[in-house]
């Protein structure tokens, strides 16, 4: 599963339905990927982001390449309301074929129709 800037904010700040999600995933030895750019919009740093760090250690990091960025460049055009890293977001989770973790579900599902066959977990 991916999990995008709202799902790393309620993880650090205790949600317990994003808690719930990561221990599932880490009794199924489910891996919970988060594209880099996601941790530049969440991470604030110190104490206010103590859990998030915690998490990320456990995580693996995607980096943004070259044709992930070129399709959600791609998916703006066609989403005028989407954002920059909600785009490369779905984008990855398209690439990877993983669903994406959110609580923003309304503004990933129009990007996810757009690129077809990816899975919103609102949480």
């Amino acid at each position: 599963m991916i999990f995008d800037t709202g799902a790393l904010i309620g993880f650090e700040r205790g949600q317990h339905n994003v808690a719930a999600l990561v221990a599932v995933a880490l009794a199924t030895r489910t891996p919970i990927v988060v594209p880099s750019v996601v941790i530049a919009e969440a991470w604030r740093g110190g104490r206010r982001s103590a859990r998030m760090a915690t998490l990320l250690a456990g995580c693996c990091i995607e980096p943004l390449h070259e044709g992930v960025a070129r399709k959600a460049g791609e998916a703006m055009v066609a989403i005028q309301r989407a954002t920059t890293i909600d785009a490369i977001v779905v984008a990855h989770a398209h690439a990877l074929k993983l669903p994406i973790v959110t609580s923003d579900a309304s503004d990933m599902r129009a990007l996810a129709t757009h690129f077809g066959g990816v899975h919103i977990v609102d949480v």
